[in-house]
């Protein structure tokens, strides 16, 4: 069961992104009052359920945002393997089967129920420790 509290990075150590989000988040911990859990999805991958969650939080079933609209699952999926999956269900196949397939880095807020993706940049991991530092939850 995924936790329910706090934040969860989804960190692959080889990726520069991934690395640079994880440092921050490590590093605001105390002052952001936050327990980290970081999980190496590659060698622990993210259940279904925790799947689920993450579309969830994320807010891509149904809305715009800055995924492609009639495909907003492969927001979840690398780029090698976007266009493979035709639905959610299939997303999450394709990360079962190769947890390597998940982008990353993913970081769940759990007490606020929001997630954001550290792609194209870490703007978005920056904002939400932004925002658990000045108190927004």
């Amino acid at each position: 069961m995924a936790p329910t509290t706090g934040l969860t990075v989804y960190h692959n150590p080889q990726c520069t992104k991934s690395r640079k989000s994880t440092t921050l988040l490590e590093e605001n911990q105390e002052k952001g009052n936050y327990k980290l859990d970081i999980v190496k999805y590659k060698v622990t991958p993210p259940s279904r359920e925790t799947l689920e969650i993450l579309v969830e939080y994320l807010g891509i079933k149904n809305k715009d945002g800055p995924w492609k609209e009639d495909r907003p699952w492969d927001y979840l999926l690398r780029p090698e393997v976007q266009g493979k999956a035709t639905s959610f269900e299939e997303a999450f196949d394709l990360i079962e089967e190769d947890p390597a397939m998940l982008e990353r880095p993913f970081v769940i807020d759990w007490d606020r129920k929001i997630a954001v993706l550290g792609r194209p940049d870490i703007s978005k991991v920056e904002k939400l420790v932004e925002e658990r530092l000045s108190g927004k939850l």
